[in-house]
């Protein structure tokens, strides 16, 4: 192995089983009861203003804290078990990792996007991930491309971009997409995916 290159170490999950899967999915539950409250609410009052009104702020309010129904307060927890610096204003990013070509298949890639959770840190000359079940250095020359992608339907095209980076040297490997998965709400998600997106645009032009 060159001193130089991308290096990545896979290994079976331990936490982000499917039953962690399960758990973060089942967040989503959260935001769902509350629309449909509001429309209990509207069905037995008389139609009016607020027939209207009431579901379009509760829609408003689901969308506000959509990083929570994402399950990221959840996430935080397990990344830290792995990584006691993790969501403590230090300078890393707890995150999702999927990767290109996936490495979860079946039932599981549907119900979740990513591959791996864990925590992205970055010295002077490489980034460096430390998840669940992958272990990954990149240097900065290894990094050809970053951009941002649209998360989709699972975000509701509203929740911050996941963002791809295009990495050489990293066998059998085109490319990683990282997102922040440490937001409660929509405004902090966002504000956290333009500093990731920064630091990991930064690397490509040093």
């Amino acid at each position: 192995m060159q001193p130089n290159a991308a290096k990545i170490e896979i290994s079976e999950p331990r936490l982000f089983t499917a039953g962690a899967v399960a758990i973060v999915n089942a967040y989503g539950l959260l935001l769902v009861a509350p629309i449909f409250a509001s429309i209990l609410v509207v069905s037995v009052i008389k139609f009016g203003v607020l027939t209207v009104l009431i579901p379009a702020l509760m829609v408003a309010a689901t969308a506000y804290f959509l990083p929570f129904g994402l399950g990221n307060t959840y996430v935080t927890r397990l990344v830290r078990s792995l990584n006691s610096a993790a969501g403590n204003g230090a300078d890393g990013f707890v995150v999702q990792l999927a990767l290109s070509p996936r490495l979860r298949g079946g039932l599981r890639a549907i119900l979740e996007d990513a591959d791996d959770i864990g925590y992205l840190s970055f010295s002077g000359t490489e980034l460096r991930y430390q998840g669940d079940s992958v272990k990954l250095t990149v240097p900065h020359g290894c990094i050809k491309a970053v951009a941002p992608e649209n998360i989709g339907l699972r975000g509701l095209f509203v929740y911050g971009r996941r963002i791809k980076v295009v990495v050489a040297g990293v066998s059998e490997i085109e490319s990683l997409e990282f997102a922040e998965r440490c937001s409660w709400v929509l405004p902090t998600s966002r504000a956290v995916t333009r500093k990731l997106h920064g630091r990991l645009s930064a690397m490509v032009r040093a």
